[in-house]
């Protein structure tokens, strides 16, 4: 599983020094640590690109590649829907009795990601200095977060973190 990570991460990481909108970094160094794990840097310009983040998100295991309707049982697709934060969400449209099922989801469903009104890069950012260990009122001063942010640092202790700590660790 990590080494199946650090794959994924190195191919973005290629991706992401492409983009036109990415300096090229002095003395040949990487957005990756000397581990192979993403370091800030690679968080940020990851982000710049909203489909290509949301893309890896899926690929390392934090969003779902598919999803079942509860309504119909049926696969339900991947949709672009500009009205939502993320971007995306899961749609049905599968044909009942000739009737659209027409049933959606948030791209967080069932991840620990839906428990949060912040933005997938807000929480990945969150994510990473909390796993890095900052200190919880200089992540609290860095990102102008306020009291209410607190339940995320909550779900991210224990068993939810370790599935991020793969991937930076």
């Amino acid at each position: 599983m990590v080494e199946n990570t650090t794959e994924i991460v190195k191919s973005y990481e290629g991706r992401v020094r492409s983009m036109p909108s990415v300096p090229k970094l002095s003395y040949g160094r990487r957005m990756l640590r000397s581990d192979g794990g993403p370091n800030r840097l690679f968080l940020i310009y990851l982000f710049t690109d909203h489909s290509m983040a949301i893309e890896f998100l899926k690929d390392i295991g934090l969003l779902r590649r598919t999803m079942q309707c509860n309504s119909c049982g049926r696969d339900m697709t991947w949709s672009v829907h500009t009205n939502v934060t993320d971007g995306f969400v899961w749609r049905c449209h599968r044909m009942v009795a000739g009737a659209a099922c027409n049933q959606s989801t948030s791209i967080r469903h069932g991840s620990w990601l839906q428990l949060s009104r912040l933005t997938l890069h807000e929480i990945m950012l969150l994510t990473y200095d909390i796993v890095c260990r900052e200190p919880a009122n200089q992540i609290k001063r860095e990102y102008c977060f306020s009291d209410h942010s607190r339940r995320l640092e909550h779900v991210l202790q224990g068993d939810n973190a370790r599935v991020f700590e793969r991937l930076l660790c």
